[in-house]
């Protein structure tokens, strides 16, 4: 006959990691010769942060964008959260906003000269890069303060696109770009950027599940009792 063990957030061991669950039994009533053991069902929130500083070193790039002067090197630190490839866009919008490298639109809109977006078809991410003018585009004006202000460095003397600058593998592989800088050389016209490896936005694919009364003699893991994934279940 079997018997169920139940493990909730009163088992959690306390010890910082928020990864290992403890269960006393009372007294010597548990004899586990020959017995086997497994997994009935696992209940969690799907919270664990795929941008995380600490875990996963995945939270700095930069974006290098064209002045009259020459480039400008931004550099974007994103705070450790649950991030989609929007979520990256906003916080790179963000950044550019702070450096005053956008320009502002008739309508009063933001204009950005490099957007990332996901690119399903390709199961991948994509950077676009346009073309920062030279002047100021009819009805258009400048940001307030920073590069591209009245005050500021200006827009460049010739027509080029920013670059994204990927010189933290971890980032890269969130966006599926190796370490260099895209484009490779400095630019004049529009271009988009795919993935160059497979992109992993999420950079735990799957959680093994391990026991200490586990021995299997066939595999070098012996301790592994299951294995699952996120599958469809929303964040949160």
């Amino acid at each position: 006959m079997a018997s169920f063990v139940k493990l909730d957030s009163t088992n959690l061991v306390q010890d910082g990691y928020n990864s290992t669950w403890k269960y006393l039994f009372p007294g010597s009533a548990a004899d586990f010769k020959d017995v086997a053991c497994a997994v009935q069902s696992i209940s969690m929130y799907n919270s664990e942060y795929n941008i995380d500083a600490a875990q996963f070193y995945n939270n700095t790039f930069k974006i290098e964008v064209p002045t009259a002067v020459s480039t400008s090197i931004i550099a974007i630190t994103l705070p450790d959260g649950i991030y989609a490839y929007a979520d990256i866009n906003r916080s790179i919008q963000t950044a550019l906003v702070n450096a005053g490298a956008y320009l502002i639109d008739a309508s009063g809109n933001n204009v950005f000269y490099i957007q990332l977006s996901e690119n399903s078809v390709y199961y991948a991410a994509q950077f676009d890069f346009s073309a920062t003018p030279m002047s100021l585009p009819v009805n258009y004006t400048r940001p307030a303060t920073g590069l591209y202000s009245s005050g500021g460095t200006g827009l460049p003397t010739t027509t080029r696109v920013p670059r994204i600058i990927i010189d933290n593998a971890a980032f890269g592989k969130v966006v599926g770009l190796t370490t260099g800088t895209y484009p490779s050389t400095s630019a004049t016209v529009s271009s988009a950027q795919l993935s160059n490896i497979i992109p992993q936005i999420q950079p735990s694919s799957s959680y093994v599940v391990r026991c200490d009364l586990i021995k299997n003699e066939y595999v070098a893991s012996g301790d592994i009792l299951s294995a699952f994934d996120r599958g469809d279940a929303q964040v949160g």
